[in-house]
């Protein structure tokens, strides 16, 4: 097996076991049994469990960042509101198809450390903020109404992270991505309220 190849079974098999255990409760041994390899080969390829961890960290976060387009308004563009839509398409698509990797920064990155606090929170900030440009822009073509659009970024950013989160658990039964988008997307323009019908006149 090449070296690359080889990283790579390491980092899936450690993938595995981070999204199974959680990062405290994952040993060196679980991953290279897991692996299949012996304890030196791994010492080849990382100094220790953080790093790996780390590794697998930043590999999900430069997937999701690469996934993620900036709203512009441009006669050869869409719409703002409709390019949200394919940002939040994409993201989904990748946390469905890589569950592991989902699992790891929802549920075990969160609280190891300051620096990977740090990370996430830059992380969300960056969804958040491409958020709030669309929504601004959105005003300016009519589409969207004014109001405060660092914070409803927030909200909506809420609503992406509760649904990463639970897209792939197995007790949940979550609708397809393109219901999900719908509905994330209705409530955060339109609310709860339901449309009031047109009052029908008496007859005379």
């Amino acid at each position: 097996m090449l070296p690359e190849e080889r990283k790579l079974s390491i980092l899936n098999a450690a993938k595995e076991m981070f999204a199974i255990n959680g990062y405290h409760d994952t040993s060196i041994s679980d991953i290279i049994k897991r692996a299949d390899i012996a304890r030196g080969t791994f010492y080849l390829y990382f100094k220790d469990k953080r790093e790996i961890f780390d590794a697998l960290f930043d590999q999900l976060l430069q997937r999701i960042n690469e996934s993620l387009e900036r709203v512009v308004i441009s006669p050869d563009q869409k719409p703002p509101l409709d390019q949200i839509t394919e940002n939040l398409n994409r993201i989904f698509k990748l946390a469905m198809n890589d569950p592991e990797l989902a699992r790891i920064l929802f549920r075990h990155a969160p609280g190891i450390d300051s620096i990977t606090d740090q990370k996430i929170e830059g992380f969300y900030s960056k969804i958040a903020s491409l958020i709030e440009g669309a929504l601004s822009l959105g005003e300016k073509m009519n589409i969207v109404k004014k109001g405060d659009f660092k914070l409803m970024s927030l909200f909506m950013m809420g609503g992406v992270k509760e649904i990463m989160d639970r897209i792939n658990r197995p007790e949940n039964s979550m609708p397809q991505i393109d219901t999900l988008i719908k509905e994330l997307m209705d409530f955060n323009l339109h609310g709860m309220a339901a449309i009031p019908s047109t009052p029908v006149k008496a007859q005379e």
